[in-house]
């Protein structure tokens, strides 16, 4: 499974030796054979600009003990190499390479990275139901997506030589280049993971020499002509940045807020972010009979000055008392460590009152922490707060909450 993943985060460059290869591919995929003075023998085929030191150690049976080669045989050469901005190729425009260290312009493949797609199902598995691996969709999925320089079009230009002794094994060899097509000159190039389109040209130019009547030895000769609509990526080994790119796409956008704890009434999970329990309070407000709202005991102001049957209950808040009762029992930002203060505990930091359960706001260095033993912090002794591990010694930390 590794090595599958491996291979399609991998992206073979197409550069000018593959579009040659690919042509000599198809030619020799024909398999053309004929019959010669020893019987029936398959024509080899050879690429007609290796230097002929090569040839005669590489493929020594295509020459004779004179150097000479022994035919039939089939060569290969490329004539002519076109970057035309009317290609029919099937890139057009152009596509800017990413302004970075990989670059690439075209989106060739994407795997799914199971790895970190696990890890992400794996957390909030944790903390929305106390286990891993827990049977749950998972939206945040990764994938690992390849990118490759943008492809040029190029027209290629090749020559095959079809080189025989007799008329016949000339016709033999020349027969499936005319019905391999069918009735159209289109084929098919392959080499490794590109495919380029092959067109046949009509005119198959023929030569011999019988009607000099010399003492050289008699030789048929015809030439046929494949166009090549192919394409290049990338600049070779001259290219600085990777011949491919591999990128990791967004998954979750996290945006850290502060929310006020009594001015603001947040929908999304009942005011609860970060996983964070909500700060539980219900809230009516008739503005015409000025109707209170309760809040989980929290002594009025009027519990104190009211008398008679106008004084409000000590468990309500009215919108007359509101800012005192405000001012009295929540304590905002209040400084449990500076950054210039190092304290001989790093882990317990007693807060100046009680704190009512629920309703703290913890900061370090202006980052919102989660309570829980398992995450960042607990309360102890109602007015002390516990970190899982030691602060660092610069850290600034300040808390914001209701008095108990």
């Amino acid at each position: 499974m590794s090595a599958e993943i491996d291979k399609k985060l991998h992206f073979e460059a197409s550069t000018i030796e593959t579009i040659d290869k690919s042509v000599y591919n198809f030619v020799n995929s024909l398999s053309l054979s004929t019959m010669t003075n020893k019987g029936l023998k398959t024509v080899p085929v050879i690429w007609g600009t290796a230097e002929r030191a090569f040839q005669t150690k590489d493929a020594k049976s295509i020459r004779d003990k004179q150097g000479l080669l022994v035919l039939p045989i089939i060569s290969i050469k490329r004539s002519n190499f076109t970057k035309s901005r009317n290609s029919p190729g099937i890139f057009q425009g152009n596509i800017p390479e990413a302004d970075d260290a990989q670059g690439g312009s075209v989106d060739v493949g994407r795997v799914l990275y199971h790895e970190k797609t696990l890890k992400f199902a794996n957390a909030d598995a944790m903390r929305l139901h106390g286990q891993k691996n827990f049977p749950s969709a998972n939206p945040k999925v990764v994938y690992r997506t390849i990118s490759a320089p943008m492809p040029v079009n190029v027209e290629v230009t090749y020559e095959i030589t079809l080189r025989t002794e007799y008329q016949q094994q000339m016709n033999d060899l020349l027969i499936p280049f005319v019905t391999k097509p069918g009735t159209v000159n289109f084929v098919r190039l392959i080499e490794g993971e590109h495919k380029y389109e092959g067109f046949i040209q009509e005119d198959y130019s023929s030569s011999d020499n019988l009607s000099d009547f010399s003492a050289d030895e008699r030789k048929f000769e015809t030439k046929i002509t494949i166009k090549a609509i192919a394409y290049v990526v990338g600049e070779g080994n001259n290219r600085e940045k990777p011949h491919y790119a591999v990128r990791e796409n967004i998954v979750e956008v996290k945006i850290p807020r502060e929310r006020i704890t009594l001015g603001e009434i947040p929908e999304h999970e009942f005011g609860s972010y970060y996983g964070l329990p909500a700060a539980s309070f219900s809230m009516t407000l008739d503005q015409e009979s000025v109707s209170p709202f309760d809040y989980h005991n929290v002594p009025a102001s009027s519990f104190f000055t009211g008398t008679g049957t106008a004084a409000a209950s000590a468990d309500t808040v009215t919108t007359k008392n509101f800012a005192e009762t405000l001012n009295q029992n929540l304590v905002v930002r209040e400084i449990l460590k500076t950054s210039e203060t190092i304290p001989d505990d790093l882990i317990n930091f007693p807060a100046l009152y009680s704190i009512k359960d629920n309703t703290e706001l913890i900061f370090i260095n202006g980052l919102l922490q989660t309570q829980g033993a398992e995450y960042d912090y607990s309360i102890s002794g109602a007015k002390t707060v516990v970190f899982s591990e030691n602060v660092e010694n610069n850290d600034f930390i300040v808390i914001t909450y209701i008095k108990g």
